[in-house]
């Protein structure tokens, strides 16, 4: 089924990572090889909302890579159970395969920034250079039930749109999407983010009924680990990775120099 096209200046790439092939969606020339990469954990597995902020990073002189996890963005088999922490532990092994010789940012977004997380803990004890973005992460501990996430949905997307969905993900998605979810109301980040020992930057748009301040503060208060903590409000609601992409590219270049100082 044939999506929407995400642009000449996105670039399909097919990686086999222990026998598994993770497509991925490099943006812009990937001439910059100074800096860090900067790697993106799309929620629920749909990367093209995140392409936005991917186009905005690139414009700054950063390197960024969508991964398509599990594989919603084609017609191919996913290559990873529908779950944050099979998707996590697949961004990990991707990047010690493609990344080994260069800072990292895990970007992760929504259920993503769950996944992100996953990842930032298996890669950090052997990888100095790496840092962490928590976008919109799910779920504060009161939204982990039916009533409690019934009640943060419908204003959690006030303020974005509805182009910012490729229609045939979804669709190819379907019951998986509802997987990803599932697995991320049974996580506790505030828990095993008390393990992770690199730089994070824990941020929300304002307007984002899934993240209030008090659920960002403990993310914060709980990273006791970690070397620096950064948090920020930006602009928009749930998915301001399409809405405010230039807010949200500002900050993740705070978080590349965190990368780059090991």
């Amino acid at each position: 089924m044939r999506g929407r096209r995400p642009g000449p200046d996105v670039h399909e790439r097919l990686t086999t990572v222990r026998g598994r092939v993770v497509r991925s969606l490099a943006v812009g020339d990937g001439s910059s090889r100074d800096g860090p990469l900067v790697v993106v954990v799309p929620g629920l597995g749909l990367p093209f909302y995140t392409l936005a902020t991917a186009r905005a990073l690139v414009e700054r002189g950063m390197s960024c890579t969508v991964l398509d996890l599990p594989g919603f963005g084609s017609d191919r088999l996913c290559s990873t159970p529908p779950n944050i922490h099979a998707i996590g532990l697949a961004t990990a092994r991707w990047v010690e395969a493609q990344a080994s010789d260069r800072p990292v940012v895990l970007l992760g977004h929504s259920t993503g920034a769950q996944a992100a997380l996953t990842a930032a803990l298996a890669l950090g004890a052997g990888r100095p250079f790496l840092s962490l973005v928590l976008a919109g992460t799910t779920f504060a501990p009161r939204q982990r039930g039916l009533i409690g996430l019934a009640t943060a949905t419908p204003s959690a997307y006030r303020h974005d749109r509805p182009d910012e969905l490729d229609p045939a993900q979804l669709v190819r998605g379907g019951s998986a999407i509802v997987a990803i979810l599932r697995s991320g109301l049974r996580d506790a980040p505030e828990d095993r983010i008390r393990h992770l020992r690199v730089p994070v930057t824990i941020t929300a748009g304002i307007h984002d009924s899934f993240n209030p301040v008090e659920w960002l503060d403990l993310l914060a208060t709980s990273a006791v680990l970690a070397p620096t903590v950064r948090t920020s409000l930006l602009g928009g609601s749930h998915n301001n990775l399409f809405t405010h992409p230039d807010e949200v590219a500002d900050l993740v270049c705070l978080a590349g120099a965190d990368a780059m100082t090991g």
